[in-house]
């Protein structure tokens, strides 16, 4: 069986989920608190109440096997129906079980197994396959592990017992033979090897005995630890596949939640291959966070579930498929948090670290100004440009996110700032000003600040600015330097070494190496042109009279955005309140004057352009 359509309505905290054409192997993602859980719990109530979906719900199933096609009198009915009931609640084969549900909760912590020990008559008295009611695959998986990892363990006793009565029962029918051949049973428990290996790789799951009191395997030197040595992530994807291979099912429903749970990506990735390989004709939900199981499962298509303050009507999921990853941005008011990535939702990659000035602004004055953003620190603006040279690549590589850069004007030209924004397509935005401090140093905005610092010392807006004047007099030649510095590295940069004559097959290893040598010396006789120590005194002698222009009749507009910025707001926080430390920034970000909302309007600007 399948289930073809679920449509939920007022179930808890949804109001309305429909999903439509269901495939084998649904993923459901969303933000926390969007009804994720609700929607697996509403699979669960119909299975567990006689077929009866949520009230105002109703489900469509897909008969998958000849004997649900019998049972049910039709390929696909609507739930409740009574013929559904009977067939999924007769009992079933606890090994290779059939037309189950089977519930996979996120409660799969287990930190040690012990095996439960028998002797000979309680070994011979096995069943070769018990039966279960419909309620044993939608246990807590805790509860049911043991029982496997025992059941594990009674499969190898058996086919060890049942040798040994083999071998008894050919001995004794012939007593004059001192041997006998004994034809090879199968070994279930080798699956489970198999299945550990492929999961586990270096690691390998070593053969369970008769007398074994735990699961046990080699890890990479080969040596022999237990099941409790594994790592948290390790043991629960164990506990989900073993659990899931011993049932072997088909034609079953498997509901899975938080695949990932501690789990590394190249873990989630090996996981969700072995889950597809187990059975035959399942069908798999999974109720995830992960980027990494999000993203390898587009072919399959991706339910995300919408806040409902966002969507005020209508259906909270979307389907995305490989066949509209394309329209994903058209799609409003889209955010679907999957881990650091999130689907639908703008990323904005900035300079620094998590702790620097640069995400804290950003993200303050996303959250004041309510945009819907995250902001990722990528270190060294030098990562940024990188990252907006091949901005499309990663727009392919990480599915439906829309990807954007912003770095600090420090020591780049505008035409340096024309080039980057041209081939990053306008996916790379940069700051007005040299640093993003820059932004704060409004003599009118800071006079704001600086009161409510020390209100015992009023200053005036002109005394702030001659205070930064004085600040900035201090760093020309500094500002200087990095200004020609970055030209200079911005020219060598584009060193083009093409031969100037055609390239031919029948060209020889000395045609090619005079070619480049000759466009080399025509390069570099440019550069020293460029470069010469007149051309750089002249950029020299620019940069100081800029610098010195900017600030001849009061602080201005053009000082906030030419100078060394950092450094001028740390002197500055350091002249109002020299006994403790103060955050200029973020008293000027949450300050609702009109001057501290028009010194930040430039990055507000920013932020809703993208």
């Amino acid at each position: 069986m399948r289930i073809k359509q679920l449509d939920i309505k007022k179930y808890q905290v949804i109001r309305e989920v429909l999903l439509e054409n269901l495939s084998d192997f649904v993923v459901i993602a969303g933000p926390n608190g969007v009804g994720k859980t609700k929607i697996k719990d509403s699979i669960c109530h119909i299975f567990q109440n006689q077929g009866n979906p949520p009230p105002n719900s109703s489900v469509i199933l897909q008969a998958t096997n000849e004997e649900e096609l019998t049972n049910w009198g039709s390929p696909e009915i609507t739930l409740p129906n009574t013929s559904f009931w009977s067939n999924f609640s007769r009992r079933r084969k606890k090994i290779n079980t059939s037309s189950r549900l089977i519930h996979i909760d996120s409660g799969r912590q287990i930190e040690t197994i012990q095996f439960n020990q028998r002797n000979f008559s309680q070994v011979s008295a096995l069943q070769d396959d018990e039966e279960e009611d419909s309620s044993y695959s939608a246990k807590r998986i805790r509860d049911r592990f043991n029982d496997i990892c025992d059941t594990l363990l009674q499969e190898k006793q058996k086919l060890i017992v049942g040798l040994g009565r083999s071998a008894h029962s050919k001995l004794e029918s012939n007593s004059s033979s001192t041997e006998v051949l004994v034809s090879r049973q199968e070994d279930t428990t080798k699956k489970f090897e198999d299945l550990f290996g492929k999961l586990l790789y270096p690691k390998t799951m070593a053969p369970i005995e008769p007398h074994s009191l735990t699961i046990q395997y080699y890890d990479e030197d080969k040596t022999l630890r237990s099941f409790s040595d594994l790592s948290s992530g390790e043991r629960e994807v164990i506990v989900l596949s073993f659990d899931i291979l011993l049932q072997n099912p088909t034609d079953s429903v498997i509901v899975i939640d938080e695949p990932e749970l501690h789990l590394h990506p190249e873990l989630s990735f090996r996981l969700v291959k072995v889950l597809k390989s187990i059975g035959a004709r399942n069908q798999f939900f999974l109720f995830t966070h992960s980027a990494d199981i999000i993203g390898n499962s587009f072919d399959t298509g991706i339910y995300f579930i919408r806040p409902k303050s966002r969507i005020t009507s209508g259906n909270q999921a979307i389907k995305v498929d490989s066949s509209n990853l394309g329209d994903l941005k058209l799609i409003p008011n889209l955010r679907e948090t999957i881990g650091m990535l999130s689907l639908g939702k703008k990323l904005l990659f900035v300079e620094g670290t998590n702790t620097s000035m640069d995400r804290n602004v950003f993200s303050s004055i996303a959250k004041t100004s309510k945009i819907d953003l995250a902001i990722i620190p990528s270190d060294g603006c030098n990562n940024i440009n990188n990252m907006s040279l091949i901005c499309d690549t990663l727009q392919k590589g990480v599915f439906g996110i829309d990807l954007f850069m912003v770095r600090d004007r420090d020591s780049i030209t505008d035409e340096q700032v024309v080039d980057f924004t041209t081939k990053s397509g306008g996916k790379l935005k940069f700051l007005p000003f040299y640093h993003i401090e820059n932004t704060f140093l409004v003599p009118e905005a800071l006079q704001k600040i600086s009161l409510k610092i020390d209100s015992a010392k009023p200053r005036t807006v002109e005394e702030i600015g001659q205070k930064l004047i004085e600040f900035a007099k201090t760093q020309i030649n500094s500002t200087v330097l990095h200004y020609v510095k970055s030209e200079i590295r911005f020219k060598a940069g584009n060193f083009d070494a093409t031969p100037s004559i055609p390239i031919t097959p029948s060209s020889s290893v000395e045609d090619i190496a005079k070619g480049i040598k000759d466009k080399k010396d025509i390069v570099v006789a440019g550069y020293e042109n460029d470069f010469s120590e007149a051309n750089i005194k002249a950029r020299v002698e620019f940069w100081k009279s800029t610098l010195e222009s900017a600030i001849s009749n009061g602080w201005s507009d053009e000082a906030r955005k030419l100078f060394y910025g950092k450094s001028i707001l740390a002197q500055f926080a350091s002249w109002v309140s020299p006994t403790r430390k103060v955050n200029i920034a973020e008293e000027i970000i949450n300050d609702e004057s009109a001057e501290c909302k028009n010194a930040i309007k430039p990055l507000v600007d920013i932020i809703e352009s993208i």
